[in-house]
């Protein structure tokens, strides 16, 4: 999912709010802090502010370069002593939750900043930025289209330069993030030579189309001279290691998801779900195929697809009938809607997403167009390898995604963001891994558990094998980071048995749900826990459990 993010938007140092004089100045306070932050990051970022919904930087490209990380870094720490100088007992409940959200925030982007560099080792970062700072400038209608080409120009215009400071600035990349962004760049080429003429194709101004022509062509040499770099240069040396290892991903959980739990017992639980999951997996494919095994049952499974060409119109079925088994059933309440589009995923995200949900930014007062993104199979496939991708859209599979990216999952996230406006900023732009995927993962299984399908099991398998895929992610995810386990053993690990959030998120959601259920008693139900739960935002689930029980607790 490419759910709506704001990822790692520092700020600059709580100095710029103040007098000259320190000896004078008084303390920053709560409120003029998190407005610094967002403010100063959205300027350091301005692709990002774009993304969010935030317009005045979208002539603007961030500054990747060494200093700009370092000045980062420093802005960051600023934050971080000032809000740790705030006296929580001076600050309303709302506000001391969201002060310790953000404070584990700003830790997170500096573990990657300083500790987990990403930005030295990772270039499909620099492609998506790319990419993604003049997607969205096209995708959605927010301003004239003149406007946002003019925009898009000036974008284009610093990109060459941004790629340059990239190939200066990655040394010591893992082979897959080598990889992934040699998978991508077709995309992005296509993009600048296709897509994005295409979309502005409409302006009539001779001078602008002159200046687009001339900048977008200075882009696609600069993706040119990126490829050989990465083919000739960035390759061959690609001999680094993208595992964090057991403290920076134990920090990397507690302070972006507010998980404390032990590695260890992590490592215990995510092997033991997949054991459990494993096993009604089994007892399940017996319903579907009595007198057959476990891979006649899978193939089964996995033959009954749409065509190639189908894959759009049986998405839109699928919505229009998830939304009415919500309604019938009383899952949750939906929100007002907006402008949802099923659409093929754009060619330069392709080698990540199968399919997504794109919403607007959660600041956007003018665009309101979502999209759920649903990725065709790629022209250049023979046909047994069609048919094996295929396999992977199903249509009991492929319901249960649906469900995951739209009803009751990420769009129902979107739609009760839009409908509280009344959200600190905190709430409106934090979104926490195992909070935004536990919960579309969560959807997934609490659909089928209240009905979906009328209790076929060929459904059960599709939510089983998404199960399973999730749980493979998370003992994938622990023993590539903390135990030493190479890409091939985790690759084997995916073929044998079966993200780390997914799962884990899922599991704390449910025993929220448990003990909710405790404290409610006989006033209980799956609406008012599901309305309560999409109240809180996207926060880390400790800080919802927190506010929706009144109590401190366990999170698995």
């Amino acid at each position: 999912m490419s759910s709506t993010r704001f990822v790692g938007a520092a700020l600059c140092g709580i100095a710029c709010l103040l007098p000259l004089s320190p000896a004078l100045a008084a303390p920053a306070s709560y409120q003029e802090i998190v407005k610094a932050y967002y403010d100063d990051g959205f300027r350091a970022h301005p692709s990002l502010a774009t993304s969010a919904g935030l317009h005045d930087y979208d002539a603007k490209l961030d500054d990747v370069s060494p200093a700009a990380h370092a000045a980062e870094a420093k802005r960051l720490k600023a934050t971080l002593a000032g809000l740790t100088a705030v006296d929580p007992a001076g600050l309303n409940a709302g506000d001391r939750d969201d002060r310790e959200v953000l404070i584990g925030q700003v830790k997170g982007e500096l573990l990657y900043e300083e500790r987990v560099p990403t930005w030295r080792t990772n270039p499909d970062q620099y492609l998506q930025l790319a990419t993604g700072s003049v997607f969205t400038l096209v995708q959605r209608d927010f301003a004239p289209l003149p406007e946002r080409m003019r925009s898009a120009i000036a974008r284009e215009r610093q990109i060459p330069a941004m790629l340059a400071t990239a190939q200066r600035t990655l040394k010591d990349s893992p082979p897959a993030f080598v990889e992934v962004a040699l998978q991508n760049i077709d995309g992005a080429v296509d993009f600048f030579k296709n897509a994005a003429p295409a979309a502005f194709s409409g302006v009539t101004d001779p001078a602008l189309q002159r200046d687009f022509v001339k900048a977008n062509a200075a882009v696609l040499k600069a993706l040119a001279l990126y490829e050989h770099f990465l083919k000739t240069d960035l390759q061959p040396k690609a001999h680094g290691s993208f595992a964090l290892g057991a403290d920076a991903l134990a920090e990397h959980l507690a302070d972006l998801e507010m998980v404390d739990v032990p590695l260890d017992r992590l490592r215990e639980l995510a092997w033991s779900h997949l054991r459990a999951d494993q096993v009604a997996f089994f007892q399940t494919a017996l319903k579907v195929d009595p007198h057959g095994s476990l891979e006649s049952a899978t193939a089964k499974l996995q033959s009954d697809h749409p065509k190639p060409d189908g894959l759009i119109a049986e998405a839109t079925k699928e919505l229009a009938g998830l939304k009415q088994f919500i309604k019938d059933k009383h899952i949750l309440t939906i929100p007002p809607e907006v402008d949802l589009q099923v659409a093929e995923t754009p060619e330069f995200a392709r080698a990540l997403v199968s399919a997504e949900f794109d919403p607007p930014g959660p600041l956007e007062q003018h665009a309101k167009e979502a999209f759920y993104y649903v990725t065709p199979p790629d022209a250049t496939l023979t046909p047994k390898q069609v048919e094996e991708y295929l396999g992977a859209f199903d249509y009991s599979d492929f319901l249960v995604t649906s469900a995951h990216e739209v009803w009751p999952g990420h769009y129902m996230q979107f739609l009760t963001s839009k409908a509280h406006p009344e959200w600190s900023m905190v709430r409106k732009l934090t979104s926490a891994q195992s909070t935004t995927e536990g919960w579309a993962h969560y959807t997934e299984q609490m659909m089928v558990d209240a009905g979906l399908g009328g209790g076929a099991p060929m459904l059960r398998l599709g939510q089983l094998e998404e199960a399973l895929l999730r749980d493979c992610r998370m003992v994938a995810s622990i023993e590539l980071h903390t135990n030493g386990m190479s890409v091939e053993d985790a690759a084997k690990l995916f073929v044998k048995e079966c993200y780390l959030t997914y799962t884990l998120g899922k599991l704390a959601i449910l025993k929220l749900r448990e003990d909710y259920k405790q404290k409610l008693g006989d006033k209980f139900t799956l609406a008012d826990f599901h309305d309560h739960f999409l109240a809180a935002g996207l926060v880390p689930i400790r800080i919802i459990r927190r506010e929706m029980l009144g109590t401190e607790g366990s999170l698995l």
